[in-house]
This record gives structure tokens, sequence and C-alpha cells, in this order.
């Protein structure tokens, strides 16, 4: 993985910490449009997809008056999944596999090469 790569990592796994920090403080669980950002985030993150993972956690510290109410209709119709607990369970999962130096751009090939075409429509 490249440094720059490393630094931006490094970024998304802080933001997404404050993020997680920020629903303790406030003594709540992500509403469902922050439970998705997040879980969105972190799926990404976990699988190197840096930029998915950089436009989700921006759309997690989007104002509520800037959500889109289609968005958050379809998403009131759906249960919740995944709690603030689970959420920080899994980044200290991420965080361990690259602590372990195994980084998620370690991928087969069939899958990097899905991953490098996703990233780069995305861009």
């Amino acid at each position: 993985m490249q440094r720059i790569d490393i630094e931006r990592r490094n970024r998304l796994i802080a933001n997404f910490t404050v993020a997680l920090d920020l629903l303790e403080d406030a003594g709540r669980e992500p509403d469902r449009w922050e439970e998705e950002c997040l879980s969105y985030a972190l799926g990404a993150l976990a699988c190197g997809m840096i930029l998915v993972a950089e436009v989700e956690l921006d759309a997690f510290f989007r104002p509520l008056d800037d959500r889109s109410p289609e968005v958050l209709a379809a998403l009131a119709k759906r249960p919740a999944r995944f709690s603030r607990a689970m959420l920080r369970h899994g980044l200290d999962y991420v965080r361990t596999r690259q602590d372990e130096g195994r980084a998620p751009g370690d991928l087969p090939a069939v899958l990097r090469a899905g991953q490098q075409a996703l990233q780069a429509s995305l861009a």
C-alpha cells in the first residue's frame, strides 16, 4: 500500500472513531441514516475502498436538513442492524488487520480488479 493510501486510511479510521465518539458522547445509538453510512464506510474501509469510505463518512456528518427525505423514508422502513458497539468492534477488527500487516488491498486478483473498476467509476 502506498504511503498516501496509508495516511488516508489512518485519517478515515480517526474520522470513524470521531463519529462513534460523537454518538457515545450523546448517549445514543446511530439513527438509521448514520448506521447506514457507518456500516457502508466500515465495509468499504475493510475492502480497501478508501474513496467509497470517505464518501460514506462525509454523508454521516451531513446536517439533518441536507439528508434526502426519500432516503430517510426508505430507511425508516428497515430495522436497525448495527449498534454503536458493533460498529466499534468492526473498526477494531479492521484496525487489527492493518496492524498485522494484512492490508485490505491484499485481495485476490479478481476482487482487486473489481474494486479498482468501482473506484475508477466513482472518481
